[in-house]
Order: C-alpha cells, then sequence, then structure tokens
C-alpha cells in the first residue's frame, strides 16, 4: 500500500517481530519515522534492525517492559525529547499463554492483563499530550477475533481482547475532542511466531481449511488495513473495530 508518511512520527509496539514487525517494515517503505520497541529479547530487536538497515535513519529502537509503568514513563519522555510529538501509536505488544480456567493462576491473569490492556491504556494516556501537536493523530489497537468470540483455554487473553475494544471505543469518544480517532483491528490466526505457537500443524491445517477463504492470515493483511487507517483516507473512521479475517466469524 502506497502512502506517504514522509515528516509523520509513529510509536508501533512490539515491533520486532510479526504483525508489529511488519507494519513498522511498510511504514518505512512509506517514507514513516518509526519507533520501533521491544520487551526483553535483544537477539530479535537485532534481527530486526538488520532486517530493516536501509530505513535506519529513520528508526528509533527502545527497551522497554511495556508491564512496567516506570519504563513506559521513560519511553515517551525520549520520544518527547527527540521529536516533540507523535502522530501515529500502535498497541501491538501482546502477551497469550494457553491455560484453562482451572489451571490460570491469579499471577499469569494479572500479567496478562497487565501487558495487554493496562500498558495499551498507559501508551495512550502518555501519547495524548504528543498527539496534541499532530495534525493527523491516530491511535491503533491491535486485538483478535477472540475479543468477540470465545475460545477454551483462553479465559485470559479472551477477556484482554474483548477490552481492547472497550477501551478503543472509550478513548475515541472521548478523545475526539483533540482530533485523534480510535481504532481497533482484529486479525483471526495469523502465520507468527506469537499467533501458531499453542496449535499443532494439523491443527493449523484444519483452521486454514474452515476459514472460508481457505487460508490463515498473513501479516501483510493486517498491515495494509493499519496503514491505511493510519493515513488521511481513513479520517472518517473512528471507534471501530475491523477484523481481518478472510470470513471466520460468519461461521
Amino acid at each position: 500500500m502506497n502512502i506517504d508518511f514522509k515528516n509523520k512520527v509513529i510509536l508501533v509496539t512490539g515491533s520486532t517481530s510479526g504483525i508489529g514487525r511488519q507494519i513498522a517494515k511498510q511504514l518505512l517503505e512509506n517514507n514513516a519515522t518509526v519507533i520501533i520497541t521491544y520487551g526483553h529479547n535483544e537477539e530479535m530487536a537485532q534481527e530486526t534492525m538488520k532486517e530493516l538497515i536501509d530505513y535506519k535513519k529513520n528508526i528509533l529502537l527502545i527497551k522497554a517492559d511495556l508491564s512496567n509503568e516506570i519504563e513506559v514513563d521513560e519511553m515517551f519522555n525520549k520520544i518527547s525529547n527527540i521529536y516533540g510529538k507523535l502522530d501515529g501509536l500502535v498497541n501491538c505488544a501482546a502477551y497469550d499463554k494457553v491455560l484453562s480456567i482451572e489451571d490460570l493462576t491469579i499471577e499469569e491473569y494479572r500479567h496478562e492483563l497487565d501487558v495487554n490492556v493496562v500498558a495499551r491504556w498507559q501508551c495512550i494516556k502518555n501519547a495524548i499530550p504528543l498527539m496534541k501537536k499532530s495534525d493527523m493523530p491516530r491511535i491503533i489497537n491491535i486485538a483478535s477475533r477472540l475479543g468477540t468470540r470465545p475460545m477454551e483455554d483462553s479465559v485470559a487473553y479472551c477477556t484482554c481482547e474483548a477490552a481492547i475494544i472497550m477501551l478503543t471505543k472509550c478513548c475515541a469518544l472521548e478523545l475526539s475532542k483533540y482530533n485523534i480517532k480510535v481504532n481497533t483491528v482484529s486479525p483471526s490466526l495469523t502465520l507468527t511466531p506469537l499467533g501458531i505457537q499453542s496449535y499443532s500443524e494439523e491443527e493449523i491445517k484444519a483452521t486454514a481449511e474452515k476459514n472460508p477463504s481457505k487460508r490463515l492470515g498473513t501479516v501483510e493483511d493486517t498491515a495494509n488495513l493499519v496503514l491505511f487507517l493510519l493515513s488521511d483516507k481513513a479520517d472518517y473512521i473512528n471507534g471501530e473495530n475491523i477484523n481481518v479475517n478472510g470470513g471466520i466469524l460468519l461461521k
């Protein structure tokens, strides 16, 4: 998708793998300045920088544990000091561990909520002052089909994804006075390390066959939509949860 993001500063959390990395890559290909974040995996961060070496001058790499409120505050202080504004925020960082209700511990449940919900709210809150300085401020929350359809052994993740969809709606309503548009993008099972970590090869094939489109999602499917929503072409879309799933929710 060719959209010119020249002079736009966009933060993509969780952008050293999977969907986040693809979003960052496509933004860089379209002239954006991109802030890439990661939590702990130094090797994956360096792999990402190596892959995107041609765009190095337009990248700011930040290590930040998004479940740590101090590190989130420090990340935004750094962005403020370097750029003074923020045009886009893509909340993509996520965590999921497949456990039944009976096996899930309170600590594990709280950790998923901290990473998947609380951290996104904190990023949005910190972004507001910087986005007030933008002429086209956009926030995209990456959720999941599991925010609207439950699945066994995923109570924590499903709860988080549903919360993200409502977080988007509340923020879209409240931040409209600043012209900040907020939307959710909800992919179905996508071919990423996080997406397929809990599925066997047979389950992945069966899921693809069940989909009306007869395939799983790709990172490009989601990234293309995110770039559109970050652009001026999506100025009248606000507070929506847009599914990217090939029609799987029709069944």
